[in-house]
């Protein structure tokens, strides 16, 4: 008995062994991640793993786990993330308050990584709407498209926001501004662009003005980005603008920005940081 006992243990040391044998040019990050259980144990080293790319080995006490990963592959960013999804806050990312929600009842820890929103600072904002309109007005009269770039970034920086009333007016800003450039100001080749771009570009923003929710707005807000970016290549404004990409997203989905630094409008707060530029558009 004492016998088997030697063989097994063997056995499973030389298989621990060959899962770590099997991540190469290691790297490996101790991080903090919430979580209450054993549950919790086995679905953030689930949601971790990756054969051959990214393991991690969490501790209930603690909280804190050791990635271990290729970084030629992939690195702690993206491992969090899917830990994130997953349901589970980290000093990096937030989980989706849906995927939060769906743990087991004994695993739903204390969010001490998730702030209350600061109301305070909403209710200083003066309202600029009277401003925004009055300058959008003046700059279409030399750059007839200058009020749709601006209309669509404002429905871009209300969903980073994540709120959801500031979206709609944007979008609805956006919509108007669609159906009020001047065509006969634009260049032949903006042109040609423009007609093609104009009904999708339109139809999408009503679609963002009417969706209820903040999810069903950022899934219609991800059909504007092959359009709009047609048209800003065709008419590419004073200031870069960025071609921003998140690879968690339905799957991966992109947006424009005009802030180099990552700003992700798909997730907001919950993953602010999470993507990467893909490209810059210039005069």
């Amino acid at each position: 008995m004492r016998t088997l006992f030697l063989l097994i243990s063997l056995s499973l040391a030389f298989l621990v062994t060959g899962c770590q044998a099997q991540v190469r040019n290691t790297r490996t990050a101790a991080v903090t991640i919430t979580g209450n259980c054993g549950m919790c144990e086995a679905t953030i080293e689930k949601a971790a793993f990756v054969k051959g790319e990214a393991t991690a080995d969490w501790d209930k006490d603690s909280k804190r786990a050791l990635l271990t990963f290729d970084s030629t592959r992939t690195n702690a960013d993206a491992i969090l993330q899917r830990i994130a999804q997953a349901g589970y806050d980290n000093e990096r990312y937030l989980a989706p308050d849906a995927a939060y929600a769906a743990l087991p009842e004994c695993c739903r820890y204390e969010r001490t990584f998730k702030k209350a929103p600061v109301v305070a600072s909403v209710v200083q904002q003066p309202d600029t709407s009277t401003a925004v309109e009055q300058s959008t007005a003046a700059t279409a009269k030399t750059d007839p498209l200058a009020p749709v770039f601006d209309a669509y970034f404002q429905v871009k920086d209300a969903l980073v926001s994540s709120d959801a009333a500031k979206a709609k007016i944007a979008a609805q800003r956006l919509d108007e501004a669609v159906r009020a450039v001047d065509m006969s100001a634009l260049g032949h080749e903006v042109h040609v662009v423009w007609m093609e771009v104009m009904e999708p570009l339109a139809n999408t923003a009503t679609a963002i003005a009417s969706a209820k929710g903040l999810e069903a707005q950022r899934k219609a807000f991800r059909e504007l980005t092959d359009p709009m970016a047609r048209l800003v290549k065709a008419a590419p404004t004073s200031v870069p603008v960025y071609l921003d990409h998140c690879p968690m997203y339905e799957g991966g989905s992109d947006w424009l920005s005009r802030d180099k630094s990552i700003r992700n409008p798909f997730y907001g707060a919950q993953m602010m940081t999470c993507g990467s530029v893909k490209g810059t558009i210039v005069k």
